[in-house]
């Protein structure tokens, strides 16, 4: 490849994270000559989704050069169960109330985590779609869903009175529930068909005097009951008591109007992991005729002025000079002079993932779970917590993933662990031992450094894309993205539909094929993402 590899590009792009992945895909759509580099084996930096095996090298590596991996720190892996198996079932299983028995539940050891590794598909980065948001209507309108299969979250919890309770998401679900009263039910329609209703740009009368208020002090304003308060404050918003007013009700309204399009809650997840989707952007890529090229870190990056004041772009990686109009390059990838530095007050991420034997509130199908906790003291941040199960692809049978994120208070463990105590069996011991709460049997707690504040270069053919940040959605990397695509190709459309293999009609055919590009409404009844 170093033989053979053109020197000169249009765009090079370094990282295949999440936001260079959508960027490389729109440039390569639209015929521009792309080069995606990066320094890694595999695909998709922090963005990435591991095997059990990937991921214990990458822990291996962060522990023994923290320089090299710098955005992610503290890490803290225990174990709960013995490294060898010393018998794989044990019991007699549970009854049923037809008379049947399930199964004996099987005895996890290390040794079962090793031999079973390729079945974990495990998450950095853990966000789910927006059955509405921005970035499923990207996959449908540039025809990309067709490379990714999405599984709908069956239920939204919230932590109340000390305990798990499910949160009533659909028209049905609130009429339906015995946990909010009549007269509750009324009030809490009627506030959040105001909410729907909601126009940033018309700034309706409803919300015009509460720019410079709590969400929390518009609700009691409407007279909701705390429980209600609860409910939209925490599980649907995802906020503290502290939220702005106006930010409550984006994001109240963001998850009212994608409920029932795939589901009966406004959210999918991605089969095998988050991990999937930068893929997905690559294939396209790859498809247009863009070029890659793994494990091949770059050396420097130089910015030359030639004739008429055009920047070339010069990267030095493996002894060879590469020479573009543009680059787009992954803030953990970019020389620091090139980056502005963090602004103050920018929060880091606390993470955890912990690997239990059954779901933390039984379901009689296998569930796939958004839990929201709010604060447990004061000051504290909410924590969002995503259950996915075997038939998401992310582990074997009879194990749970649980992922935990809240922005940084003081360390991942420290800020993560009371939460996780409240709803695993964090004790070890004996796996068949009945307990209201699964055994947790691995965890890992770690931090992630917050760049999606400082993703700026002071060079204009220069362009930083952002790390994950912790918000539930992939909304802040597609607006990214897009505005890097706007730099480097003004007025051109931001990833047109992609043809279908059997719509593709080749130079030599005599008649002309049809036309690729679709309203996007037209495509949006049609080819939604696979469930």
């Amino acid at each position: 490849m170093d033989d053979d590899l053109p020197t000169d590009f249009q765009v090079i792009v370094v990282g295949t994270g999440m936001v260079e992945s959508i960027v490389a895909a729109a440039c390569s759509r639209i015929h521009k000559n792309v080069l995606h580099l990066d320094s890694s084996d595999h695909y998709g930096g922090l963005w990435a989704s591991y095997n059990f095996d990937g991921l214990q090298k990458f822990i291996k590596e962060v522990n023994s050069d923290p320089e090299k991996q710098v955005q992610v720190y503290n890490l803290t892996e225990q174990w709960y169960i013995e490294k060898e198996s010393s018998g794989e079932e044990k019991g007699e299983g549970e009854a049923k109330e037809d008379g049947k028995t399930d199964p004996p539940k099987k005895i996890w050891s290390q040794a079962n985590f090793a031999a079973e590794y390729r079945k974990f598909n495990i998450d950095m980065t853990p966000k789910l779609l927006f059955s509405r948001g921005p970035l499923v209507e990207l996959l449908i309108s540039s025809n990309i869903a067709r490379y990714a299969e999405f599984r709908c979250v069956t239920r939204v919890l919230t932590w109340l009175n000390d305990r798990l309770m499910p949160v009533p998401c659909s028209r049905a679900d609130v009429f339906a529930t015995e946990a909010v009263s009549i007269v509750e039910k009324r009030m809490l329609m009627k506030m959040l068909t105001s909410i729907v209703g909601y126009n940033e740009e018309e700034m309706n009368n409803e919300f015009k005097d509460w720019e410079d208020k709590t969400f929390k002090e518009y609700l009691t304003h409407k007279g909701l009951t705390p429980n209600l308060i609860h409910y939209v404050l925490f599980a649907i918003a995802g906020g503290t008591d502290e939220m702005p007013c106006l930010e409550g009700v984006k994001e109240c309204k963001k998850f009212l109007m994608s409920l029932g399009r795939y589901g009966n809650t406004p959210f999918l997840w991605p089969m095998y992991g988050s991990g999937e989707l930068p893929q997905c952007f690559c294939r396209l890529c790859a498809v247009f005729g863009g070029v890659y090229c793994l494990n091949r870190p770059i050396d420097s990056v130089n910015v030359d002025t030639v004739e008429e004041g055009k920047n070339v772009v010069k990267i030095v990686s493996k002894s060879k000079t590469l020479n573009c109009d543009h680059l787009v390059i992954g803030i953990n990838e970019c020389p620091k002079d090139l980056v502005t530095p963090k602004p103050e007050g920018v929060c880091d991420i606390s993470k955890a993932v912990f690997i239990t034997n059954g779901t933390i509130m039984k379901s009689e199908k296998e569930p796939l779970t958004l839990l929201r906790f709010p604060p447990l003291e004061e000051g504290g941040g909410a924590v969002t917590v995503l259950e996915v199960g075997p038939a998401t692809g992310s582990c074997p049978k009879g194990l749970f993933v649980v992922y935990f994120i809240t922005n940084k208070v003081k360390d991942a463990e420290t800020d993560l662990k009371p939460y996780a105590e409240r709803i695993f069996d964090m004790t070890g011991g004996d796996q068949n031992e009945e307990t209201e709460k699964p055994k947790c049997l691995w965890s890992l707690f770690y931090n992630v450094m917050d760049t999606s504040a400082t993703a700026s270069s002071s060079v204009p053919c220069v362009h930083v894309c952002s790390g994950p940040d912790a918000g539930l959605d992939f909304d802040r990397a597609v607006e990214q993205a897009e505005q890097i695509f706007k730099k480097i190709c003004p007025g051109e459309e931001f990833l047109p539909r992609a043809p279908d293999p059997e719509e593709i009609v080749f130079e030599d055919d005599v008649t002309h094929g049809p036309e690729f590009e679709r309203d996007q409404e037209e495509e949006a009844d049609g080819d939604a993402p696979k469930e």
